[in-house]
C-alpha cells in the first residue's frame, strides 16, 4: 500500500512540497478533489484530499487539518505554494495528517489524475479493491441489474453502464447469455481494478439475465397452457405458481404478424420489438384504438383517460407468441387502472411493431376473464386492416362474428361443415366465396353475380353444384344461416379463398 512518501517519488508527486506533518503516518487509499469543505468532511479514511482555491476561501489551513484528522485522511494538498507556522506544524503532527503544497504551474486536474493513477497502480491496493468489489457482488444474490451496477461502481470508484453496442472510445467487456453476446459493460479510465471487476460484473449480469429469461419463458409457457386448457382450474394453479397474475383484471392486445413468426431458434424481431414496447409502457395506463403509421401508433389528440399517478399495473406486461401473432397481456389489481374513465386508450407516443393489424379485448377478471380478453383481442385483430388497431367492444353487431372467428372450436366446426366443397374439382377454389356472396345477397343470383363479376347463369350453376356437394337445402332458413355463418368464420379467419382444408375436430 502506498503512503504519502511513496507518492512524492512519482512524476506528479515531485511537483508537491511537504509543508508539515508526517509523510508516512497513514496509507493512501484514494485521491479526491475537494471544491467545498463539506466534501473534505465526507472523504473516505485514507484519502489524499486536493483542495481547490474555492474550498480554501471558506476554511483556513488549521480548520482543514482538523477536519482531515477527524476523518482519518492521509493528507491534504493546498493549491499553490504555502507557508507555515509553528501552530500549523504542531497541529499536522498531532492529527497525523501530511500537509502538502502544490506547484503553481500544475493544474488541479492533472494532480488528481496523476496521483490517482499512482495509487491505483499499487499492487496491494489493487488486490484489496478488487477483492472487496468481488466479495460485495457475491453477496448480492437476487439483486437486479441496476443494483449490481450501482454497487460495483461504488466499490471500485468508476461508473459502470450497460450498452447494447460498445463505444469504441470506452472500455467494454461483453455480457454473455447462453454463450451468446447480450450487451456490454462499459466504463472509462485505465484502472486495472475496474477492468477486473468489469469481467465479474458482466458474468453476474449474464447469470441474472439468464435466470430472468428462464422465469419469463416459464410464465409464457404457463400462460399458453392456460389459454388452451380444458381444465381451467388446474392450468390457473400452475400459472400462479410460475408468477402469471391470473387473478387480477386483464386487457389483452393481439398483434397479427404478417410474417407468421420466426423459425425456431431464429431471431424474432416482431416479438422482440413488442416486448421492448410493452416494457416501456407507463405504469399508469389503459388502451386506446388508434391507427398505425410507419409502424408507430400515433395519438390523435383525444386526451388522456384521467388515470392519475396511482394507476399501476400489478405486474410487468406478459408478451408471448400465440397462434398467428403476438399476445400482450396487461394486468392490474383494480379494473379502473385499465379502463380509467371507461374509455380504454393506447398510451401516447407508444410504438408497436409493424403488423398486419391489432386487436384489443375488453377488461375481464380472473383466469376465465384472461382467456376471454385474449380471445376477444385475437378476434378483433382478425377484422383489423393493415396498420389498424380495432377494439372488440366497438365492433357492434360484428362482435359475434369476430368472437367466432377467434374461436378455434367455431373455426373447426365451420371448416368441417364446408369440407365437402373440396371435392368439386376446379370449382373448389371459388366455392366458399361464391356461397358467401350468394347467401349475403339473400339468394339473389343477379346481386351475387355483380359481386363476383360473373354471369347470373354461372352463379346458378355453381350454387347448384355447391348445394349437391353439401347435401344442403338452401331454401331452409336455418341451413342458410348456418352456412352463411360458416363462410364468414372461415374467410374472416384469413383462410385463403382457394382452400377449405379441414381441421380435425378430434
Amino acid at each position: 500500500m502506498r503512503r504519502v512518501s511513496d507518492l512524492l517519488r512519482t512524476p506528479t508527486g515531485r511537483r508537491l512540497t511537504l509543508v508539515a506533518g508526517p509523510w508516512d503516518a497513514r496509507e493512501v487509499g484514494s485521491v479526491v478533489l475537494v471544491d467545498e469543505m463539506r466534501e473534505l468532511a465526507t472523504a473516505a479514511p485514507g484519502a489524499l484530499a486536493i483542495l481547490s482555491r474555492h474550498a480554501m476561501r471558506s476554511c483556513d489551513v488549521l480548520d482543514a487539518l482538523r477536519l482531515a484528522g477527524r476523518g482519518g485522511l492521509a493528507g491534504i494538498v493546498l493549491p499553490g505554494p504555502s507557508g507555515t507556522t509553528p501552530e500549523t506544524v504542531e497541529l499536522a503532527r498531532r492529527e497525523r495528517v501530511a500537509l502538502l503544497a502544490g506547484a503553481s504551474d500544475h493544474s488541479l486536474s492533472d494532480t488528481v489524475l496523476g496521483l490517482s493513477a499512482a495509487v491505483r497502480a499499487d499492487p496491494g491496493l489493487l488486490l484489496r479493491r478488487t477483492r472487496e468489489a468481488i466479495d460485495g457482488l457475491g453477496a448480492m444474490e437476487g439483486a437486479g441489474e441496476d443494483d449490481i451496477l450501482r454497487a460495483a461502481s461504488a466499490s471500485v470508484g468508476v461508473a459502470y453502464v450497460v450498452a447494447d453496442l460498445a463505444d469504441p472510445a470506452a472500455n467494454a467487456t461483453v455480457i454473455r447469455v447462453g454463450g451468446r453476446p447480450d450487451g456490454y459493460v462499459c466504463w472509462e479510465g485505465e484502472d486495472p481494478a475496474a477492468a477486473i471487476v468489469a469481467q465479474v460484473v458482466a458474468t453476474t449480469l449474464g447469470r441474472v439475465r439468464a435466470a430472468a429469461r428462464e422465469a419469463e419463458a416459464a410464465r409464457e409457457r404457463a400462460l399458453l397452457a392456460l389459454l388452451g386448457a380444458k381444465d381451467t382450474r388446474t392450468a390457473a394453479r400452475r400459472a400462479r405458481h410460475e408468477g402469471v397474475p391470473v387473478d387480477g383484471w386483464h386487457v389483452a392486445v393481439f398483434l397479427r404478424d404478417p410474417g407468421g413468426g420466426a423459425a425456431p431458434g431464429a431471431a424474432d424481431p416482431v416479438l422482440r420489438e413488442a416486448r421492448g414496447t410493452a416494457a416501456a409502457l407507463p405504469r399508469g395506463l389503459g388502451l386506446r384504438d388508434e391507427r398505425l403509421h410507419d409502424g408507430r401508433l400515433h395519438d390523435e389528440g383525444l386526451g388522456d383517460a384521467g388515470l392519475g399517478d396511482a394507476a399501476e399495473l400489478s405486474a410487468p406486461p406478459l408478451v408471448t407468441r400465440w397462434q398467428d401473432g403476438v399476445l400482450v397481456l396487461l394486468t392490474a389489481d383494480e379494473r379502473t387502472t385499465l379502463v380509467g374513465t371507461g374509455v380504454p386508450h393506447v398510451p401516447r407516443a407508444a410504438s408497436w411493431p409493424s403488423i398486419a393489424g391489432a386487436g384489443v379485448g375488453t377488461c375481464q377478471a380472473g383466469p376465465d376473464g384472461l382467456r376471454r380478453t385474449a380471445s376477444q383481442a385475437r378476434a378483433a385483430a382478425a377484422r383489423a386492416a393493415a396498420g389498424e388497431v380495432v377494439r372488440f367492444d366497438r365492433l357492434g353487431v360484428h362482435a359475434l362474428l369476430a368472437e367466432l372467428s377467434g374461436s378455434d372450436s367455431a373455426l373447426v366446426a365451420a371448416r368441417d361443415m364446408l369440407a365437402p366443397l373440396e371435392h368439386l374439382g376446379v370449382l373448389s377454389a371459388q366455392a366458399v366465396p361464391t356461397l358467401k356472396a350468394y347467401l349475403d345477397s339473400w339468394g339473389s343470383r343477379t346481386r351475387a353475380a355483380e359481386l363476383l363479376s360473373l354471369h347470373p347463369n354461372a352463379v346458378a350453376h355453381r350454387i347448384r353444384r355447391i348445394a349437391e356437394a353439401l347435401d344442403a337445402d338452401l331454401s331452409d332458413p336455418q341451413t342458410r344461416f348456418a352456412l352463411q355463418l360458416a363462410c364468414h368464420v372461415v374467410l374472416d379467419h384469413d383462410c385463403l379463398p382457394e382452400t377449405t382444408t379441414t381441421i380435425s375436430s378430434s
